[in-house]
């Protein structure tokens, strides 16, 4: 039973590290390009944010920016939660119970999946933006 659960321990922790080098990557491709985003959403916007409301391109240009943002955060703080989790499975309780053991894994599919949107809303966002300027 010992040797079980040192074989989870050491899956979770090939899952963890996996997820980390994915949202590090990501965090690092999207913080790369975002900033060229952002300018270009400012430079579009010459008389104050009343133009989001004119220039609809524009506003879903913005609105995309936000869910991608949102979207990596949302990856982070399942990263860390996913963290916590492991933490507990190898050093934490004796007694495990069965929530835990259903977080611990379900939290790597969660992280995946916001990290898929992600990249989605980065591609759709990186297509968007030539049409919009």
């Amino acid at each position: 039973m010992d040797s079980k659960k040192s074989q989870k321990s050491w899956m979770a922790v090939v899952i963890w590290v996996a997820l980390l080098a994915a949202t590090a990557y990501t965090s690092n491709a999207t913080v790369n390009v975002f900033n060229a985003i952002i300018q270009t959403l400012f430079q579009t916007l010459v008389n104050g944010i009343g133009d989001l409301f004119t220039n609809y391109g524009v506003l879903f240009a913005t609105l995309l920016s936000i869910g991608l943002v949102f979207l990596l955060l949302s990856a982070w703080l399942g990263l860390v939660t996913y963290t916590f989790e492991l933490g507990n499975l190898a050093f934490g309780k004796e007694e495990e119970e069965e929530e835990e053991e259903a977080d611990i894994f379900t939290l790597p599919g969660q992280i995946a999946r916001y990290l898929g949107f992600s990249w989605g809303l980065f591609y759709i966002l990186f297509l968007i933006l030539p049409m919009v300027m």
